[in-house]
């Protein structure tokens, strides 16, 4: 409640909104026809393929996407912090530029010495966020699309889940992410309406 009323009129064109997420290569179980007294036997994959993305955007489009496998640790969130978060950055606002706001949740690894340091070091600053928010982040959205739109894809392998998840971050247009942006104000209002609990969003 506090952090909605305290960032209801803020200006969200400035701030980078960031999160992580993970993709299987098998979707969940398809519903099928089945005659009534017979067993179906469905095959499923016991542990299908799973890859790590970490992607921002801001009001200006979708900045750079880094895809991993490995578990993501505090050293590692640096480097991508590096690698994509301020290459994005200098795209939208120019180089060098730290006229922005960083968003990330309340993830030990956003906050742990090494990342805080690294940000102090680079200038960058960061909205604070509540936890166990979701709702409140327009990038779950994105998320949700992106998942959606590779229901019904035959993934072969890990590589190629890769790929096809880069082409779909690639084709989301500016617009959808300037209708994000827009949201986040109407977010804000749905949480004081709803006295701080959950949203529709």
């Amino acid at each position: 409640m506090e952090w909605a009323q305290e960032n209801l009129n803020r200006d969200w064109d400035n701030v980078i909104f960031t999160d992580e997420a993970s993709f299987w290569s098998s979707t969940s179980t398809k519903r099928v026809w089945c005659v009534k007294g017979k067993k179906l036997i469905q095959r499923t994959v016991k542990h299908p393929g799973k890859i790590h993305v970490w992607g921002c955007f801001n009001k200006r489009g979708f900045g750079k996407l880094l895809i991993f496998k490995q578990n993501l640790d505090v050293k590692f969130m640096k480097e991508i912090y590096q690698r994509a978060l301020i290459p994005s950055a200098d795209k939208w606002f120019g180089k060098g530029n730290r006229d922005w706001l960083l968003q990330e949740d309340n993830d030990p690894k956003h906050t742990s010495r090494l990342c805080s340091m690294w940000k102090e070091e680079n200038d960058v600053q960061t909205l604070g966020w509540p936890s166990q928010s979701p709702d409140a982040n327009p990038i779950e959205n994105v998320w949700a699309l992106m998942k959606m739109k590779l229901q019904g894809v035959i993934i072969k392998n890990q590589i190629h889940l890769a790929r096809k998840i880069r082409e779909i971050w690639r084709s989301l247009p500016v617009q959808y992410a300037e209708t994000l942006v827009e949201s986040v104000p109407r977010r804000c209002q749905a949480i004081l309406r709803n006295n701080g609990d959950w949203t529709s969003y």
